[in-house]
């Protein structure tokens, strides 16, 4: 049974939202369906081989995944340090003896392992497959924009009529402007244009 609802919440996030729920409930259903619990909300999700975008196979080491008395060593000593931890916090005197025995067995491991012991790095190079550069040469861009906005792009129209006014400016010729009484366009002004049929300038 497979129960959708418009609001979207588990196509989006891979939630079910509480319709759901409701009617999975109507439906005496009481445990939640496989279905709606998606791989990336499990424990076993990395489980299987991971590929990168370019086709290479990561693997992680796999000392501690293809060996499962390992595996279970390790989860026994953390439930018990975990459970040792909530007691001894409670009293200063516990704690220090409990700090002392962890320091002391910790020398003991790094004798035994010490030269099987990886660094952080290391173990990222084993991990990725490849070594880690120590220094990464990165390019300046190309294309630096200062402070301030852009200037508009101008077109064809905008290139000519810049032409023009320049090509004007070097022969140094007056721009004709429209007369407000003869309504002509000539280079005089209307101050000093001599109208037609009258004795004097305006």
């Amino acid at each position: 049974m497979f129960a959708s609802c418009s609001c979207m919440l588990f196509q989006t996030h891979g939630i079910p939202c509480r319709h759901v729920i409701h009617i999975l409930r109507s439906s005496n259903i009481d445990e939640l369906l496989s279905i709606y619990i998606l791989k990336r909300f499990r424990k076993d999700c990395k489980k299987e081989p991971v590929i990168s975008p370019n086709g290479m196979l990561l693997e992680e080491r796999t000392n501690a995944l293809a060996n499962p008395v390992l595996q279970k060593l390790i989860s026994d000593t953390s439930d018990k340090m975990e459970s040792l931890l909530i007691k001894a916090k409670h009293s200063l005197d516990a704690m220090q003896i409990l700090r002392d025995g962890v320091f002391a067995i910790g020398d003991r491991i790094s004798d035994m392992v010490s030269a099987k012991e990886l660094s952080t790095i290391r173990e990222f190079e084993e991990f990725l497959g490849c070594p880690i550069p120590m220094q990464v040469d990165i390019h300046p861009p190309n294309d630096i924009r200062s402070k301030g906005g852009i200037k508009r792009i101008k077109g064809h129209a905008n290139k000519v009529q810049q032409k023009n006014k320049n090509e004007q400016k070097k022969k140094n010729v007056r721009q004709p402007r429209r007369c407000s009484t003869c309504k002509k366009a000539i280079v005089n002004e209307s101050m000093t244009q001599t109208i037609p049929g009258a004795g004097a300038q305006s």
